[in-house]
């Protein structure tokens, strides 16, 4: 496991040691002892720590691809017409999607148009 990933992890949600391991039911001290690379915790608890980070178990057991890189970027746009995402647990239609294009379209020109009257 990379255990650096599960620092990244608690750190980007601003939470403490004891905080993961009381949701685990774990001791922070075992905890403590996973985030520095000196247990590995065992499949049912590793399982346990991805769906609290809602991250997969590969992006915690992978070591060839560090989380650090960048993945090319995709176009919001594109992103949001295609439509193979859910909100709240819905797929958006069709008109839904063109209605969020237009709303971060509506976002970007004010941006834009408050950076240009500066």
């Amino acid at each position: 496991m990379q255990s650096n990933r599960l620092r990244y992890l608690r750190e980007k949600e601003g939470l403490t040691q004891t905080n993961i391991a009381n949701a685990l039911h774990i001791g922070q001290s075992t905890y403590n002892r996973y985030e520095r690379g000196i247990r590995e915790p065992d499949q049912e608890t590793l399982k346990k720590i991805a769906d609290y980070f809602h991250v997969s178990l590969d992006f915690l057991l992978k070591h060839d691809r560090p989380y650090t890189r960048k993945e090319p970027g995709v176009e919001l746009t594109t992103f949001l017409q295609d439509g193979s995402y859910k909100i709240f647990s819905k797929t958006p239609t069709q008109k839904d999607r063109k209605k969020l294009v237009n709303l971060i379209a509506a976002l970007y020109s004010d941006e834009t148009d408050n950076k240009k009257r500066s």
